[in-house]
């Protein structure tokens, strides 16, 4: 499937239209909280791995790897969930809002 650019209704070009992400956008942001949460509930288990790892030294030791493993999982989700998030802003945006703008005059438009 070859996805064409539209061409301006304004200016008659093409070379200077982009999809405007505005779901996108706000996809990415959605998906990178809701992937940090849940990697974050989900690190319980690295959590306790890390806190068992790190009693070797007590208290101290056992108190960063707990911290560690819980910021870990947390990270990993929120990267999943952003990539996740943008690339489904970026199917909404590209096949059903279909809103363009045309950055050579300004117009925005629908394709």
């Amino acid at each position: 499937m070859s996805e064409e650019t539209p061409k301006c209704p304004n200016c008659g070009g093409s070379e200077h239209v982009v999809l405007v992400n505005r779901v996108q956008k706000v996809g990415t942001a959605v998906g990178g909280v809701t992937g940090g949460i849940a990697g974050y509930a989900g690190a319980s288990s690295g959590s306790a791995t890390g806190a068992a790892m790190g009693s070797v030294v007590p208290v101290i030791g056992t108190g960063i790897g707990l911290v560690a493993g819980g910021l870990a999982g947390a990270l990993a989700g929120f990267f999943a969930g952003s990539a996740v998030g943008n690339q489904v802003g970026e199917h909404v945006d590209r096949h059903v809002i279909c809103e363009y703008r045309c950055n050579r005059c300004g117009a925005e438009f629908e394709a």
